[in-house]
Order: C-alpha cells, then sequence, then structure tokens
C-alpha cells in the first residue's frame, strides 16, 4: 500500500516537474514532433520566416494555389491592383488602349508641338516655346503650381488646354484623350532635355 502511495506521488510530482506547455494542448510551443507549424519548432521547415516556399508547409506563399484559395499570394486576377484593364472581370477602361510606351507618347506629343494647324491662330506650340522659351525650365517647378498667364494654380494638363483655347485659338483636350496625354509626354521629354543641356 505505501509503494502505490509513493508511486502515485511521484507521478504527480513528475507531472508538476514537466513544462508548462506540455499540458496545454492550444500552446503553440507544444508537441513539437506533432505540429510541422508549431513556430517555436527549431527544425527549418517549421520556420515561418523561412524564404524557400516549398520547405516550409506553414508559409502562406508556398501552398499551391487550388490547395489554398485564401491565399494572399495567389490568383493575381484576385488582386484590385493587379487586374488588367478591360479584363474580363477587371478594371474599368478610360479610353481604347492608346500607347505601348512612353516613348510612342512622345513622338506624337512632338508631332503636335510642330503643329501650326493645331488651332485657328496659324502658330504651334514651338512658335512660343522654341529653344525652352517662356516655359521657366530654370526654376525647376513641377506642376501642379501658379501661373501669371492663367492666374491661377493649374495642372499640366489644364495649362495645355488654356494654352489650346487662347494662343492656339483652337478646342481644349477631352480629359482622357490619346491627344491630351501625347502632349503631357513630349512636354516631360523636352524638360527632360533642358535638363541635360543645362546640367553644370
Amino acid at each position: 500500500m505505501k509503494m502505490m502511495m509513493n508511486m502515485a506521488l511521484m507521478a504527480v510530482l513528475a507531472l508538476l516537474a514537466a513544462p508548462a506547455y506540455a499540458a496545454n494542448p492550444c500552446n503553440p510551443c507544444a508537441m513539437k514532433t506533432m505540429n510541422p507549424c508549431n513556430p517555436c519548432s527549431m527544425k527549418k521547415q517549421a520556420n515561418p520566416c523561412s524564404m524557400k516556399k516549398p520547405a516550409n508547409p506553414c508559409n502562406p506563399c508556398s501552398m499551391k494555389r487550388s490547395a489554398n484559395p485564401c491565399n494572399p499570394c495567389s490568383m493575381k486576377p484576385a488582386n484590385p491592383c493587379s487586374m488588367k484593364q478591360g479584363a474580363a472581370g477587371g478594371n474599368t477602361l478610360i479610353r481604347p488602349h492608346a500607347f505601348d510606351n512612353f516613348a510612342q507618347a512622345v513622338a506624337l506629343g512632338r508631332k503636335m508641338w510642330h503643329d501650326e494647324k493645331l488651332g485657328t491662330s496659324g502658330v504651334a506650340c514651338m512658335s512660343c516655346h522654341g529653344d525652352y522659351a517662356l516655359l521657366h525650365l530654370d526654376r525647376n517647378q513641377n506642376f501642379p503650381h501658379y501661373v501669371k498667364m492663367v492666374g491661377d494654380v493649374v495642372t499640366l494638363d489644364q495649362m495645355i488646354n488654356y494654352c489650346m483655347l487662347n494662343p492656339m485659338k483652337g478646342k481644349q483636350f477631352d480629359k482622357n484623350s490619346k491627344e491630351l496625354t501625347a502632349m503631357a509626354a513630349y512636354y516631360r521629354a523636352y524638360r527632360m532635355q533642358y535638363r541635360r543641356e543645362h546640367q553644370r
């Protein structure tokens, strides 16, 4: 009888001496051999910071897309910032496709800046802005900024349309038109050229 009591006492003492997590099945540091996703495990494959996706079954970005519909790294069409305009279920187009790259926009803009028939006054943009005249590029101003001629703070697009309506005596461009994009693209390229030529 005494021996049985001693054995029971030793069992209780053993439980008390065991690590606290062993008695808590919800402890993420418990049952290391049974929990491959244990963040307290020292095994490399359980390291949530592992950069090797196949070696980390707990990495939400390493799971196969079909096996993890909630994987934040899968199914790009589900990412609202990755959708292609016009694609099924994608974003709404602001206009039909206009350019494949910046150079194409600049090429059209250059042609327009030199076109005396763009308005009805018989002048082109370059009639006033040849050799960077009247653009105040030396001030290194970004749009929007205050323009004395307009008497207001305007964006680049608004400044282009102001010139179209006034010196050019033409029609303003639609805000989403490829023409307005081209004019703005050439202005940027023209400004970049000025900087290259006037670097000190």
